[in-house]
């Protein structure tokens, strides 16, 4: 009997511990993970009329603020519902930090990452929240890149899920509004709005089509990323089409694929009328409003689970980016100058893959290669340039 006991309770033990490394091993990273709070005793504190100055930083929203009391500089993602997500990379990583591999739901939902729980305490003049963040294990970023994401930490939506707060793009700066004060609305347009998965979800429109899209200020690739299997299938005339990644997401860059980019598409939010360029792919598990289309508005959110509320009003000092006609997209990888994407126009040359060993007869190397980076990537057109791939 003794024996029949213990070996029912090594197999609810069993069981038990199964489900719990399944939980951890399909949470979601990005956008679905839900933020584990510590108790009572780690409540929100929060600093009433206080403000975050926020600078764009190839394209992020990048602020000061002090993360586990050392100072830091943080990436506002709102498209991250969880406290925080810290990123390292291998010569970055702290000692003794294991990392396990998770799957990541977002841009490239069939992919994963090596990731693991931590507490973090975050203090900015606006906040001080303590929780249970997550910390991603990144490849090393390209010794050419001036912006790379794995350079800050992402502060997640549930570390302002604190109650009223405007987002001001007019004069870069985020602000508290206390519970207690009326939301003063003057100039602003209620618009519809969901809270789900821990996450804002808006819903713009675009060529009198209506989308529900995640509201994702980490998103700086593009003013909306949508899914749209016929438009990749049959683009339209004045569409660009590419093949190969089409941007980083958390982990490294989305995986190959076949994707339409639209230039200045005319989008409606608030009864005002935007324009902002378009991606569309296949395979994307939801839609996304990106910072490009964001940007062009001021925000006041309150992001309640029951009665959420949104208000926008057009920015006035926004200025439209001209859209790149790019034929060709670079990335550095493993010390190689590679194309990791090409337009689809019957005058293609080189492939994706394909590695460059020479510019004008010059052979890239460690020293010269962000030059060249650098120079073919500000020149959409190549023609005037010998290019030896290999």
């Amino acid at each position: 009997m003794r024996k029949k006991r213990k070996k029912i309770l090594f197999i609810i033990l069993a069981v038990l511990a199964i489900l719990v490394a399944a939980v951890f091993y399909f949470l979601p990273v990005r956008l679905v993970v839900h933020t584990l709070f510590l108790g009572p005793e780690y409540r929100t504190e929060v600093r009433l009329d206080d403000t975050i100055h926020f600078v764009f930083n190839g394209r992020h929203m990048v602020f000061k603020a002090e993360v586990n009391g050392e100072p830091d500089t943080l990436i506002y993602d709102s498209g991250v519902n969880s406290l925080m997500v810290m990123m390292y990379t291998p010569s970055t990583r702290p000692e003794g930090m294991k990392f396990y591999r998770h799957r990541v739901t977002g841009a490239d939902k069939k992919s994963s990452i090596k990731s693991t729980t931590l507490p973090v305490n975050i203090g900015t003049s606006m906040i001080n929240n303590t929780g249970i963040g997550f910390a991603v294990l990144n490849p090393e970023p390209s010794i050419c890149e001036k912006y790379p994401i794995s350079k800050h930490h992402l502060l997640g939506s549930e570390s302002f899920n604190i109650g009223h707060y405007m987002m001001d793009f007019t004069h870069r700066e985020i602000r508290f509004i206390k519970y207690s004060e009326s939301i003063d609305t003057t100039g602003f347009v209620p618009i519809k709005c969901a809270v789900k998965r821990n996450a804002l979800w808006v819903y713009p429109q675009i060529d009198g089509v209506e989308y529900e899209c995640i509201f994702d200020t980490g998103n700086g690739n593009a003013g909306f990323l949508l899914k749209d299997e016929q438009r990749v299938k049959n683009p339209q005339v004045n569409d660009y089409v590419y093949e190969g990644s089409y941007g980083n997401s958390i982990g490294g860059q989305v995986k190959r694929q076949r994707f339409v980019r639209a230039p200045q598409r005319t989008f409606s939010l608030g009864n005002a009328d935007k324009s902002v360029d378009i991606t569309y792919v296949k395979d994307l598990p939801f839609n996304n409003m990106g910072l490009k289309a964001i940007s062009q508005f001021d925000w006041i959110v309150s992001a309640s689970a029951y009665v959420p509320k949104v208000y926008v009003r057009p920015n006035v000092t926004d200025e439209v980016e001209p859209f790149d006609f790019p034929r060709y997209k670079l990335i550095v990888a493993d010390g190689k100058l590679k194309i990791s994407s090409r337009l689809l126009d019957g005058k293609e040359v080189f492939k994706v893959g394909d590695r460059i060993v020479s510019v004008n007869g010059e052979e890239i190397t460690e020293e010269n290669i962000c030059y060249y980076y650098d120079l073919l990537t500000e020149n959409t057109d190549w023609s005037g340039f010998e290019i030896r791939v290999k």
